[in-house]
């Protein structure tokens, strides 16, 4: 999985930044998915640790930076309610995987260490929580947000999302 947090963002498209974070969410969704399917078995220690890291680091700035976008494309279109509704549901459904994410945190840095789970099929069911939630978050936000509606960014508003970017990794 490439991460975005390699990017250099002084160099590369913001907007591509974003399709590249979106596509590994959905492959970490796998990576989740893969981790609930050993539970009750051997667990795969650095799948555990990458996980939890990755759940930690890169997942809220894969978020930060797509509500940055949302402003952008609400200030381009103050008067459209539709997108004003599906941007604010969006943000609040972030907020909602990061409470998966605090969950998960327990469960998985014991994992990270070896020390299997006192009741797998309870951590199963939370990752697939998880995973199920991104991946249906993921498309109803390529259904409702992330149409033609952002085809259009100006050069400005590239490079506001550009610094943006950067302050959401420092």
């Amino acid at each position: 999985m490439q991460s975005s947090l390699d990017v250099d963002l002084k160099y590369a498209d913001p907007m591509a930044v974003i399709k590249l974070e979106r596509g590994w969410q959905r492959l970490f969704c796998d990576e989740l998915e893969r981790l609930a399917d050993q539970l009750g078995g051997p667990l795969d220690v650095n799948l555990c640790k990458t996980i939890n890291s990755c759940l930690q680091t890169e997942l809220p700035v894969c978020h930060r930076d797509e509500e940055v976008l949302f402003e952008l494309m609400l200030q381009k279109e103050p008067d459209n309610t539709v997108l004003a509704a599906c941007t604010e549901q969006a943000i609040s459904e972030h907020t909602a995987m990061q409470t998966y994410v605090f969950e998960l945190q327990e469960p998985l840095s014991d994992m990270s260490l070896g020390i299997n789970p006192g009741s797998p099929d309870t951590v199963g069911y939370m990752l697939r929580c998880c995973f199920d939630g991104m991946r249906r978050h993921l498309n109803w936000e390529d259904a409702s947000i992330f149409r033609e509606q952002i085809q259009d960014i100006s050069t400005v508003d590239m490079e506001q999302l550009r610094l943006a970017m950067i302050r959401n990794r420092a």
